[in-house]
């Protein structure tokens, strides 16, 4: 079966479309041995961000554990993560 999104690190909220994917479809994804499950509320286009976890506003946005952004209002999971609903913020590295 061909992969269909991916996570880059276990401490993303966040997951990457590798096609396009429509709404309802569930998916289980794996990060260094951690399994998340996420239905998607709606359709998300290749290469875009959908949540993985809940994150309220004002919570960053973590992609390959690397701070990218900050929700400007609650995101939930299976959501679109886009200009819409995050405000970007360039690569503040987690330690």
């Amino acid at each position: 079966m061909k992969t269909r999104a991916m996570m880059l690190a276990p401490q993303d909220n966040v997951a990457i479309a590798l096609t396009d994917l429509e709404a309802g479809l569930e998916l289980d994804l794996r990060s260094e041995g951690h399994l998340f499950h996420v239905k998607l509320e709606e359709s998300i286009p290749y290469q875009h961000k959908f949540s993985v976890a809940t994150v309220r506003s004002g919570e960053e946005i973590m992609k390959d554990g690397v701070v990218i952004g900050v929700a400007t209002g609650g995101i939930q999971p299976g959501q679109h993560v886009h200009v819409h609903n995050m405000t970007g913020r360039r690569y503040k590295r987690l330690q």
